[in-house]
């Protein structure tokens, strides 16, 4: 989607904070707009559908609107600002709202302290998940004035707090679970009882998920693992998640656009050109589970490394012992946040990658490693053998390399290098696709030549029951 063009009245959404009143009176409009805001055609009706996707939009409004046109009770909170709030307006044919200016996703003003109030000290002292979301925004945002961070949480869980009282929704729908927003939002729900789903592009392109439990790690593939991969399907079944495969690896969709930027073997063969290539996938650290590192991020979704740059260090000590040439691709939202680290600066050893065509760099490299990276799937259509470290959907499935203890990392790595994508872990993949595509995955609706995912009647059914 391209970016929108602001008028000169949503320019100064951007601008017009210059001390902590205006701050604090955008985020006190914001639940007075609440207030005023008549919910009673959709109170202890709706189902409440929350995020910032309209943002980044890739089809999700006509996927939205369908699914509207045949659920009938979705209600949106966009949680966006200025231009996108106009946009949200033009492309939703449903009833929708919008968050307040700095409640919207990514909205962060930098080095503007907030006095915090003995209200503010006391939620964050009792509730141990409002701690979190704070320290969440801290790690994320470097930059961030005293108070900020606590005043932004006490703002938000007050802000979800009325809408969820004001509207008494059925169910509520997060699209992505773990930043700050809707780690807040999630318990809030979980303390008034309010069955909730999770939703995100799915692990396949062309593809949105649904799920109940939990996102990653922490959903139904990866929780129950073993009675997943013996979900049944048929001979034809099977056959059509070999045409899908092939269909993406020869369209190379992608939930993302791809930069232009190809990379060949000799620009990742930088340290010696006849050293095998590993590369190194980053994940969003602050919108995975991973950020900040607790028990449930352990448990759910990574059990050795507690970021990004802490397996990167790591992989970086066995490249140089075994004259690996090791590039990293970091996520390209940490990366924005991140560039200035020393360690970017520090490992001449590492080819570091960023604005180019991921499939490309794929297929140059020998192996893939990632953590949980969504990336992993890509490899595998692109048939290159990849190392995953922690849990995602493909935990036990029998598609990668796995291990999830340091001390095997390194011969892991030599076995994988060793046999490469094998045949066997390709029909696993086969398998694995076909399994996801009948019971877990949904169409996205959006014009391709080939259909493959769960219809919007499934969905409906799914969320219904």
């Amino acid at each position: 989607m391209k970016s929108i063009e602001c008028t000169n009245d949503e320019m100064l959404e951007y601008t017009s904070y210059t001390c902590k009143e205006d701050v604090l009176a955008n985020f006190q409009n914001g639940i007075q707009m609440l207030k005023d805001f008549s919910f009673e055609a959709f109170r202890k009706k709706s189902i409440l559908v929350c995020g910032g996707m309209l943002g980044f939009d890739k089809g999700l409004s006509q996927f939205l609107n369908m699914w509207n046109e045949k659920q009938k009770n979705l209600f949106l909170l966009s949680e966006v600002t200025a231009q996108y709030r106009r946009y949200t307006n033009e492309k939703i044919r449903f009833s929708h709202i919008c968050t307040p200016h700095l409640l919207a996703k990514e909205i962060i003003l930098f080095e503007m302290s907030i006095p915090v109030s003995k209200e503010m000290i006391d939620l964050y002292e009792n509730k141990e998940y409002i701690r979190h979301a704070v320290q969440n925004l801290e790690e994320r945002y470097q930059r961030l004035g005293d108070g900020y961070a606590i005043a932004w949480c006490y703002y938000a869980y007050e802000y979800i707090t009325e809408l969820l009282n004001r509207l008494q929704p059925v169910k509520v729908i997060l699209w992505n679970e773990f930043y700050a927003f809707h780690h807040i939002f999630r318990h809030l729900c979980l303390e008034m009882d309010i069955p909730i789903l999770y939703m995100e592009f799915g692990c396949l392109p062309g593809t949105l998920c649904i799920e109940r439990n939990g996102q990653q790690g922490e959903s139904d593939p990866s929780r129950k693992h073993f009675e997943f991969k013996y979900k049944r399907i048929n001979h034809t079944e099977y056959s059509d998640a070999i045409q899908t495969i092939k269909y993406l690896r020869e369209s190379e969709l992608n939930r993302n656009m791809q930069p232009a930027l190809f990379v060949n073997r000799n620009i990742l063969s930088y340290y010696a050109p006849n050293r095998k290539v590993i590369s190194y996938i980053g994940q969003n650290d602050y919108e995975s589970g991973f950020r900040p590192y607790t028990d449930t991020t352990k448990k759910y979704h990574s059990p050795i490394f507690q970021s990004t740059l802490e397996g990167l260090e790591y992989l970086h000590v066995l490249a140089i012992k075994n004259n690996w040439n090791l590039v990293f691709k970091p996520h390209p939202t940490i990366y924005a946040l991140e560039k200035e680290h020393d360690f970017y600066k520090q490992y001449s050893s590492i080819k570091v990658v960023t604005e180019v065509n991921i499939n490309s760099l794929l297929d140059c490299s020998d192996l893939i490693i990632t953590i949980f990276s969504q990336v992993a799937y890509i490899a595998l259509i692109r048939e290159k053998p990849v190392l995953v470290l922690g849990y995602n959907q493909l935990r036990r499935k029998g598609c990668v390399y796995e291990t999830f203890t340091k001390r095997k990392i390194e011969s892991t790595i030599m076995k994988a290098l060793k046999y490469g994508y094998t045949n066997k872990q390709r029909k696993r993949f086969y398998t694995h696709s076909a399994q996801l595509l009948k019971y877990y995955l949904y169409d996205d609706n959006v014009e391709r030549a080939l259909r493959f995912g769960q219809n919007l009647k499934s969905l409906v059914k799914n969320i219904r029951d």
